[in-house]
C-alpha cells in the first residue's frame, strides 16, 4: 500500500475526528484537505512494505515466480540482475526500458536431477563466468550450446564442510583484488568445540580454477556473506551461536569484521570483543557490535553514488532476523531490516565501526526478512526478501528530499508551556508509561532520555514546535491526531507503522485528552 494512498483512508476518520472536537464548524474540513495534500506532496510513491527514511523511496525492482527460497542477488557485467535459491535455481531480470523495474523474468538454470542444494552464493567473475557456492561445492555455470541458457555445472572444489550443524555451510563468495574467490565457511558446531575439518569456520582462497585452495583467516562461527572494498579491504558479518550451554550463559551479539590474513577472529574461544584483560595473540576484534540474534545475512559495499555523503564507503547488511528458538523464546527478536554500516580508518590499518538502521519492514503487513543486498549499476540498493522472492530497490530521490527538508518544522518563538488540570496531567503521565486498556506504553518508543535514541521521537519540548508541524493545526490539535491518527504525519527521519495504530479506538475520550495534557507538559531537556 502506497502512503499516498494510506494519507486518503485516514482522511474519513481525520475528518471525523476533527469533526468532534468542533473545527468542522470553523475550518475543519480545509484543514484535513490542506493536511491531506501536505502529506501527499511529501511522501513518495513507494511500496508500504518497506519503510524507509525521508529521501528515499521503495519500488518492488523484481519479484521471482517459482522459486524455491531465494537466496542471493547480484548484478552481472552485462548489469542484468541475477537471483539464486537454494534449490538451485538461477534467474535473470531484464530491464528493458532502463528505469531500474525488470519486466521480464528468465530462469537460466533450473538445476536438472537435482544436483544443486542448498545455494547461497553466487558472484561473476570479470570475463562473465558464473561461479555458484553451495553445498560442499563450489562450481562454474556456463552455457554451453549457446542457447542463453547454462547448462554445464563444474565443479572446482568438494568435500566443504556443510550441514553439520543447520544451515552452516560454505556460504557466500567474492572474488578479491587478486584475483582469487574467498568464501566463508561455518563450523560445524554451534558452539564449538572446533573439529578437525581443515575447512570449518574461516574464510578460505582459492584460484579462479579451485586450485591452491587454502585458509585466509580463522575463528568464524558462520560468515555467511563478504564482500570487498574497492580499496581491496574485505568485511563479513558472523552469526552469534543459537544454543546455551554452561559455558555460555547469554546470548552474545553478531558482529562485523574487518578480515586480514592470517589473523583470528575468535571463534569458539570467545563471541564479541575480547576480555580486556587477557592477551590474545593474534586475535582481532569485531569492528563493530551487533544486537544478538538479528540474523546477519547477506553484506555489500558502497562505495559512492546518489546516496548521500554520509552513505559512501561504508557498508549495507541484510538482518534476516531471529529465528533461534533459544532466543525466541525469551522474548528476543531482533533483525528483519538493513542497517548501513559506517566505516572510521585506524592507524593500525583496521577500521572502527558504528551502525544504524537504513530501512525497515513493515512487519504489521508480513513476516518479512531480508537476505542479502547489492548496489545496482545506477547506485540504487537492492533489497533480496526470503519469504516472497521480491527484490526492493531503494533509491535517493533529491526532489523529494528538498521537499522534506523544506517541510522541516521550526520552533516558533517565544511559546510558552499550555497549561492542564494537575491530575489530568497526572493520569496522561501513567498511561504514557504504563500504557491502558491493552495498548503499549507511549514511553517505549519516545523515550524520556534525551542522551538516548528511540523507534520514535522525542516528545520533550513538544510544545514548542508542535504547533508548526503541519501547517493549519494547532499543537493541541496535532499531537491529538499524532495519537487517533499516527501516520498522517511522520516526523522527518523517522518510519511510518512503528507506533501502535489503535490508541484512538482503545482509549476513551478522557484517556486522550490526558495523554495530550501529559505530553503538551514535557519540559526541555536540560542542557549539559
Amino acid at each position: 500500500m502506497k502512503r499516498t494512498q494510506l494519507a486518503l483512508m485516514l482522511t474519513p476518520l481525520a475528518l471525523a475526528l476533527l469533526g468532534l472536537l468542533g473545527l468542522a464548524g470553523i475550518g475543519g474540513v480545509s484543514v484535513v484537505r490542506r493536511l491531506q495534500q501536505w502529506v501527499a506532496d511529501r511522501q513518495p510513491p513507494a511500496d508500504f512494505r518497506v519503510l524507509v527514511l525521508p529521501g528515499f523511496v521503495a519500488e518492488v525492482a523484481a519479484k521471482a515466480t517459482g522459486t524455491n527460497i531465494p537466496s542471493a542477488i547480484t548484478f552481472g557485467p552485462d548489469e542484468r540482475l541475477y537471483l539464486l535459491d537454494a534449490g538451485g535455481r538461477l534467474y535473470r531480470f531484464d530491464d528493458a526500458d532502463g528505469d531500474g523495474l525488470a519486466e521480464t523474468q528468465t530462469v537460466l538454470y533450473d538445476n536438472p536431477g537435482g544436483r544443486v542444494a542448498h545455494s547461497v552464493g553466487l558472484a561473476f567473475r570479470d570475463d562473465g563466468l558464473l561461479y555458484l557456492s553451495y553445498g560442499g561445492h563450489i562450481a562454474t555455470l556456463e552455457d554451453s550450446d549457446g542457447d542463453g541458457r547454462l547448462d554445464k555445472l563444474t565443479d572446482i572444489v568438494e568435500g566443504l564442510p556443510t550441514l553439520q550443524f543447520p544451515d552452516h555451510s560454505n556460504n557466500g563468495i567474492a572474488f578479491g583484488p587478486d584475483g582469487k574467490l574467498y568464501v566463508g565457511v561455518g563450523a560445524v558446531t554451534d558452539h564449538g568445540p572446533l573439529s578437525d575439518d581443515p575447512y570449518e569456520a574461516r574464510i578460505l582462497r582459492m584460484n579462479p580454477d579451485g586450485s591452491e585452495l587454502e585458509t585466509f583467516a580463522t575463528g568464524f562461527r558462520n560468515p555467511y556473506d563478504l564482500v570487498f572494498s574497492p580499496e581491496g579491504d574485505l568485511f563479513t558479518s558472523d552469526n552469534n551461536p543459537s544454543e546455551f550451554s554452561r559455558m555460555m550463559p547469554y546470548i552474545p551479539p553478531e558482529e562485523i569484521n574487518h578480515v586480514r590474513q592470517g589473523l583470528d577472529y575468535g571463534f569458539p574461544t570467545y563471541y564479541g570483543r575480547p576480555p580486556g584483560d587477557v592477551t590474545w595473540p593474534n586475535v582481532e576484534p569485531p569492528i563493530t557490535d551487533l544486537y544478538a540474534a538479528v540474523g546477519s545475512a547477506g553484506i555489500t559495499y558502497y562505495d559512492e553514488g546518489p546516496f548521500p555523503k554520509k552513505y559512501h564507503n561504508g557498508l549495507f547488511l541484510a538482518q534476516w532476523g531471529t529465528g533461534a528458538n533459544v532466543a525466541l523464546d525469551r522474548g528476543i527478536s531482533n533483525g528483519q531490516n538493513i542497517i548501513y554500516v559506517s566505516l572510521t580508518p585506524t592507524e593500525d590499518g583496521t577500521f572502527t565501526a558504528e551502525w544504524e538502521v537504513f530501512a525497515d519492514f513493515n512487519l504489521g503487513l508480513g513476516d518479512y526478512r531480508p537476505v542479502d543486498v547489492t548496489v545496482g549499476p545506477d547506485g540504487a540498493l537492492y533489497v533480496l526478501e526470503w519469504s516472497t522472492g521480491t527484490v526492493y530497490r531503494i533509491r535517493y530521490d533529491e526532489a523529494i528530499a528538498a521537499r522534506l527538508a523544506a517541510a522541516t518544522p521550526t520552533p516558533l518563538l517565544s511559546v510558552t508551556m499550555p497549561e492542564y488540570p494537575p491530575e489530568l496531567v497526572a493520569a496522561g503521565e501513567l498511561i504514557y508509561n504504563s500504557g491502558a486498556e491493552n495498548t503499549p506504553a507511549c514511553v517505549t518508543c519516545h523515550l524520556l532520555d534525551p542522551n538516548m535514541n528511540g523507534l520514535g521521537p522525542s516528545l520533550l519540548g513538544l510544545y514548542q514546535i508542535a504547533g508548526s508541524r503541519v501547517p493549519g493545526l494547532s499543537a493541541e490539535v496535532y499531537v491529538r491526531q499524532s495519537i487517533i491518527a499516527p501516520n498522517a504525519f511522520i516526523v522527518p527521519n523517522y518510519s511510518a507503522n512503528y507506533m501502535y495504530q489503535l490508541y484512538g479506538t482503545a482509549l476513551r475520550p478522557d484517556q486522550i485528552d490526558a495523554l495530550v495534557a501529559y505530553v503538551l507538559t514535557l519540559p526541555e531537556p536540560e542542557q549539559p
